[in-house]
């Protein structure tokens, strides 16, 4: 009964594993509409390769619509990760090449609003980012906001 339960669990996983994937070959391939269902369906199984794939798209609104919240809640999901790379390239995408228009400040209002609702881990590491410099202009005030605010 066991082994039965742990093939389904491992085949469960394999599966999920596969959504970014299937989406990075449909994407290679030019069939948007394809990649973003394969990623969407990663999504909502927390598969972070698929949220993280998926919130570029919608930041950039090249490939689909542009949508600063849906973007700003699939990334900020990614930011409770340990993840360095991940975190800087988020960062850098929300602060270093926005501009100081309407659309762009909302688009980090809702980033940050994101990473209040996703929890400590999200917050802390936002706050580090703030602090160190790293991917973000350094402002330790923010740093300081952020990492006070995931030790309540």
């Amino acid at each position: 009964m066991f082994k039965c339960f742990l093939s389904i669990m491992l085949l469960t996983l394999a599966l999920q594993a596969n959504y970014y994937e299937k989406g990075d070959e449909a994407y290679e391939e030019d069939d948007i509409i394809k990649a973003v269902s394969f990623w969407e369906k990663g999504s909502n199984e927390n598969e972070l390769a698929s949220q993280f794939m998926l919130g570029l798209l919608y930041l950039r609104g090249e490939d689909i619509a542009k949508d600063n919240k849906k973007a700003a809640v699939l990334l900020a999901k990614t930011f409770n990760q340990n993840d360095e790379t991940v975190l800087i390239t988020i960062a850098l995408t929300y602060y270093k090449n926005m501009s100081d228009s309407k659309e762009d400040l909302e688009a980090i209002r809702l980033f940050e609003e994101a990473i209040n609702k996703e929890g400590k881990t999200a917050q802390y590491n936002l706050g580090m980012l703030f602090l160190t410099g790293n991917g973000v202009n350094k402002d330790a005030k923010k740093g300081n906001y952020f990492i006070n605010l995931s030790k309540r």
